[in-house]
């Protein structure tokens, strides 16, 4: 009964740090600002941005979380990805104003503001690389 107790602690332990590692990464390249904030200063800059929207429980979410930076690395200057912790009260209206109902969701907005496409769940790397170009296409497109 002793083992099976400490193997259980075990457990939970491994994964609150799991989770806090995740929450670590995601708060960390986001910076101060919230994500309140970074959407409305892409909308008045005209710069396309993808809105991650993870929760630190969610196991897909996790899963993302290296795509996403991966991608973020990549197009860095070209497309702002601004995650977006649904658990968070002060991000409840965001949520909201996008329709978010399942998680991972990744909304994509081009530079005029409007919503590009929308993928829901887990997605392999060049899916959503894909997603990520046709992003600066359409960019492309209307500034000529």
């Amino acid at each position: 009964m002793k083992e099976t107790g400490r193997a259980l602690l075990l457990i939970a332990i491994l994964m609150f740090l799991s989770l806090f590692e995740v929450g670590t990464i995601y708060s960390a390249s986001s910076g101060n600002k919230l994500p309140s904030e970074m959407i409305k200063e892409a909308l008045k800059n005209k710069r396309p941005f993808v809105i991650d929207f993870y929760a630190d429980w969610c196991p897909p979410c996790r899963a993302m979380a290296p795509i996403i930076e991966k991608l973020e690395k990549k197009y860095k200057g070209k497309v702002e990805v601004i995650r977006v912790n649904v658990d968070l009260s002060q991000n409840r209206s965001i949520v909201i104003k996008y329709k978010v109902v399942s998680i991972p969701t990744f909304v994509f907005i081009d530079s005029e503001g409007k919503i590009s496409n929308i993928v829901i769940g887990y997605r392999e790397k060049e899916v959503m690389e894909n997603e990520f170009r046709k992003l600066l296409q359409k960019q492309d497109k209307s500034s000529k």
